[in-house]
């Protein structure tokens, strides 16, 4: 299963150009996996407040396929391409509406212990959630 977001580009995701201002593009990516974490069920500050462990972006890279510019509406799809032992890895296809791919993006994220700040196992009640999305 994938999950779809749409996003509306605005004047302060661009440049002086009026085209995607490159850190936005993350910006896009990590709203996407924040609705993918809302919709796994996940509450997401009871998980960075309770939980005895947190899931941390460790590699983050982008592609920028085409020029985007205010007023395009988005679609970024995401989706879990790997789940390892102590971390997931999330790529990310934004897309025009007429389906051009724009942009493509990857994120890795990794489980650690709150206290250390050491890698840890990905907790066993995550998997579950991680492989809806594969």
């Amino acid at each position: 299963m994938v999950k779809i977001i749409k996003h509306i580009v605005r004047m302060y995701d661009t440049d002086a150009a009026g085209i995607l201002y490159f850190g936005s593009q993350f910006r896009f990516v990590h709203e996407a996996f924040e609705s993918m974490i809302d919709e796994m069920g996940i509450n997401f500050r009871t998980l960075v407040e309770n939980e005895s462990f947190m899931i941390v972006i460790a590699h983050a890279e982008s592609d920028y396929l085409q020029p985007v510019r205010v007023g395009d509406i988005l679609e970024i799809t995401s989706k879990i391409t790997r789940i390892g032992t102590t971390s997931f890895t999330i790529s990310y296809t934004l897309s025009f509406q007429d389906r051009t791919v724009c942009g493509k993006a990857q994120t890795v994220h990794v489980s650690i212990d709150k206290k250390t700040r050491n890698k840890i196992p990905l907790p066993e009640k995550l998997k579950p959630f991680l492989e809806q999305y594969k």
